[in-house]
């Protein structure tokens, strides 16, 4: 919780109503940004990203699974986060279950378009390994190692870059001798498949302050909100999904231009983020002996 005299609540409006922000921001600037990618060696795939004092971590396991019988061809992600007590001392009571609950919800709904993930960036078929029997499946661990506003755009973020870091065992698969065995399936130790993460989105969240709003809110500026609206968008400028926050109502009209600013904000953040990934991914390589 952020207490605020109402000196620095004035302070904080007035300067996003001038698009001068505390830190000097403008309304439509994210603050630098760091990606560290293979943090976490026992997973598949990991990242490290910290916006400001906003530090996260992503990881990936995959794992050999049944794909469901609505999409018998495709391969499953799912997505949980947790707020460590570390990040925030609210965390340690039941606003953090909460929050964690909200913001794996909404990763899940504007990254992968639902639980299905038919909406998601990646293509899940390439995640089957045998037609109705055998898929892999993604499991995405979020966690928040200090907090200090914009969340959301963080993790998604971090997550990107995990999965952009993440390699999928190679299988070999040997048919069954007869249609009542199952096929054995062979996994490799040193031989990975990685995944085309081009089309996974980023998120966009638009704060409401005022009459105005701003992306990549602060804590403080967070605290000082009516209302969020977040949006994924891909390196075409396409939205992939869309959720609000907060108790205020938005006029229609509101939303639309939200979004048109979500759009331009997100063409040039992905392409900040692909460069920092590639940039990250280099890093690491030139650190294996």
């Amino acid at each position: 919780m952020v207490g605020l005299s109402l000196g620095e609540k004035n302070f904080i409006q007035g300067g996003i109503a001038q698009d001068i922000r505390s830190d000097g921001r403008g309304r439509q600037h994210f603050r630098s940004f760091s990606i560290e990618t293979g943090v976490i060696p026992q997973a598949n795939g990991s990242a490290r990203v910290r916006i400001g004092s906003t530090d996260v971590i992503a990881s990936v396991k995959a794992d050999l699974g049944k794909p469901s019988p609505y999409q018998p061809d495709q391969g499953k992600i799912e997505i949980s986060v947790e707020c460590s007590p570390i990040a925030d001392p609210e965390f340690e009571r039941r606003g953090g279950e909460q929050l964690s609950m909200e913001l794996s919800l909404a990763l899940q709904r504007t990254l992968l378009g639902g639980k299905s993930g038919a909406g998601a960036g990646i293509d899940l078929s390439t995640l089957k390994v045998v037609e109705g029997k055998t898929c892999w499946d993604l499991y995405i661990d979020g966690l928040v190692l200090s907090y200090d506003g914009n969340l959301l755009d963080a993790l998604a973020i971090a997550i990107k870059a995990a999965l952009s870091n993440t390699g999928i065992p190679k299988v070999e698969v040997v048919p069954a001798a007869s249609p009542d065995q199952q096929a054995d399936i062979n996994i490799s130790d040193d031989e990975f498949s990685y995944l085309d993460t081009s089309g996974v989105p980023v998120i966009v969240t638009l704060t409401k302050v005022g009459r105005h709003y701003i992306v990549d809110a602060t804590l403080e500026e967070e605290s000082q909100m009516s209302s969020a609206v977040s949006v994924a968008i891909n390196r075409l400028g396409h939205i992939c999904g869309l959720t609000k926050r907060g108790g205020a109502a938005l006029d229609p009209s509101i939303i639309l231009d939200m979004i048109s600013v979500a759009q331009h904000v997100g063409q040039r953040l992905i392409m900040l983020v692909d460069s920092e990934i590639a940039a990250a991914e280099a890093r690491m390589a030139d650190d294996q002996p």
